[in-house]
């Protein structure tokens, strides 16, 4: 479906020149800004993943006491990316990708001070919301600055960061691990996100789509479709 902004004398069909624009500097901003959160974004839902045993030793717990928060950290998850889709839709993908890194950040950094199982379920069930809204939307923001030619190509390579940062994840563990315990997993995965989130506040352009659709300015929206595509 095309997206039309009316300017003062005609109106500009956004998605065209979308999908006909070259790949410019403002697409490797988007595309590497998504990608970095969600290689953090797969390490994170990883993250418990890699601690387990040292928490089950460390607590004297069975190891089936960890199993209701590896279904609640999933099913935080499925929540975000089914519930804040929908916001995204409403108030752009900027703001809530921005606001999610931020979320699942500090929620991951919280969990390195948990000393109960309880406690651990209630971090991870609340940081799987903002990892599962960041598997939706950053994935989304890559094809909507994608052009048509390369949108699917770029959308899998955006997926592939989520899969690489669950897979190297494991070798920082590893080397985290043993000098510094558990808890610097959770660290390490809380703090990188938090910075990215920084970032992208500063650098993460919205959707021009979402802006047209949203009646933003004429020169807003001539500025970011001349970022898009400078000959449009």
């Amino acid at each position: 479906m095309s997206t039309q902004a009316r300017g003062p004398d005609s109106v500009v069909n956004v998605t065209e020149i979308v999908d006909q624009a070259p790949f410019s500097a403002l697409h490797w901003r988007v595309f590497a800004l998504c990608m970095a959160c969600l290689v953090m974004d797969g390490f994170d839902v990883q993250a418990l993943g890699y601690a387990a045993p040292s928490i089950i030793r460390e607590w004297n717990v069975p190891n089936a006491a960890l199993g209701p928060v590896f279904a609640a950290a999933n099913f935080g998850v499925l929540l975000g990316a089914l519930l804040c889709s929908m916001l995204a839709d409403r108030i752009g993908r900027r703001p809530v990708i921005v606001a999610a890194t931020v979320f699942f950040g500090v929620l991951t950094l919280l969990t390195a001070r948990v000393t109960t199982v309880s406690g651990l379920l209630t971090m991870r069930f609340l940081a799987g919301i903002g990892l599962g809204t960041i598997v939706s939307n950053a994935s989304s923001l890559v094809g909507e600055y994608s052009s048509k030619r390369l949108r699917a190509r770029m959308i899998m390579y955006a997926g592939v960061g989520f899969t690489a940062g669950a897979a190297f994840g494991g070798f920082i563990a590893a080397a985290l691990i043993p000098s510094y315990g558990w808890t610097s997993v959770f660290y390490f995965g809380g703090a990188v996100p938090i910075l990215i989130a920084a970032v992208m506040f500063v650098a993460l352009p919205e959707s021009v789509q979402f802006l047209a659709i949203r009646g933003a300015s004429p020169a807003t929206l001539a500025h970011w479709i001349n970022q898009v595509a400078p000959a449009a």
